[in-house]
């Protein structure tokens, strides 16, 4: 019976830990976004290096929203728009997991937690034996 709450916690901080590493993977995306970004909005920034690789790396990112063009800005570079929704659904897939890895972490305590023993109950019956106990003590 005792390895009941032991495997359950297990469990959970397995689950946990891998939410743990989705968690970190959505931050990076989101850091990787985010200089992307600023790459393109400011069109000097083309010569910095890493410049092609973050963008290239970026562009599987935002799939979906490559559709929706950049706007032109006055620092001879774009707004890219679709990075920037492809940004705010990493903030928002960080924040519902790591929600998850804290459910998951308290599920792991409480089930690491030791279990309450089940005492046998007093019935209605024996109640008037135990108060004369009590009385002639």
């Amino acid at each position: 019976m005792n390895e009941q709450p032991n495997v359950s916690s297990q469990v959970y901080g397995g689950l946990a830990m891998i939410i743990r590493v989705l968690t970190f993977a959505a931050i990076a995306a989101g850091i990787l976004l985010l200089a992307r970004i600023i790459f393109l909005f400011f069109g000097s920034l083309k010569t910095v290096p890493g410049y092609e690789q973050v963008v290239s790396l970026t562009d599987s990112f935002i799939g979906p929203l490559k559709g929706i063009a950049p706007v032109k800005t006055p620092y001879d570079g774009q707004f890219d728009i679709a990075a920037t929704g492809a940004l705010l659904v990493a903030l928002v897939l960080e924040f519902m997991l790591q929600g998850i890895q804290n459910f998951l972490e308290k599920q792991g305590v409480r089930a690491r937690a030791p279990q309450p023993q089940v005492h046998q109950s007093v019935s209605q019956a024996d109640l008037p034996k135990v108060e004369d106990e009590l009385v002639k003590k």
